[in-house]
Order: C-alpha cells, then sequence, then structure tokens
C-alpha cells in the first residue's frame, strides 16, 4: 500500500484498514468505526441499501460535497456558520 492508500479522503490523518472503509463514490478509505463498543472516528456512513440487501459506503465529501457540515459540530466550509433556529432564517 502507499501513503495515498492509507490516508483519509475525509481529515487527511492515517487510516488503518481494520478502522476504516472504502466509499463506495469516490473508492478513497477514510476512518469508519465498525463496531459500537469502541470509541473510534467516523470521516463517513454505511447504511443498508434495501433494494439489494447490501451494505453502502459513502464519506462525508461525496455525502456532502456541496460543504455543508455533516451534523458533527463542524462549521460549513468557506461560510458563516448557520444561526440558529429562528434567527436569522
Amino acid at each position: 500500500m502507499t501513503s495515498a492508500e492509507t490516508t483519509c479522503a475525509v481529515c487527511g490523518e492515517a487510516a488503518e484498514e481494520p478502522n476504516s472503509a472504502l466509499c463506495g463514490v469516490c473508492d478513497r478509505r477514510f476512518h469508519l468505526n465498525q463496531r459500537n463498543d469502541v470509541q473510534g472516528k467516523d470521516c463517513g456512513t454505511v447504511w443498508i441499501d434495501e433494494q439489494y440487501l447490501s451494505l453502502r459506503f459513502a464519506c462525508f465529501n461525496c455525502i456532502r460535497p456541496d460543504g455543508r457540515p455533516s451534523g458533527r459540530g463542524e462549521a460549513a466550509s468557506g461560510s458563516q456558520a448557520e444561526p440558529p433556529v429562528g434567527k436569522g432564517h
């Protein structure tokens, strides 16, 4: 493996194979904690495709390509933070 293959596509940190997955959209590796009983970093998500009854994997870059925050506390890239609900909407 080269260093490009072991770097997380979202955060740029090293991503070891047991604690990561390949994005089904861009085919790049991202952090994914595959266990609920162990603390870990998530830079993407996995869900069940009901049509094909298979697991689908995607990094946050491909889920939110417009730079909107993923809902995990980070601000949108290149824009101001969204105001609280009811204030400025």
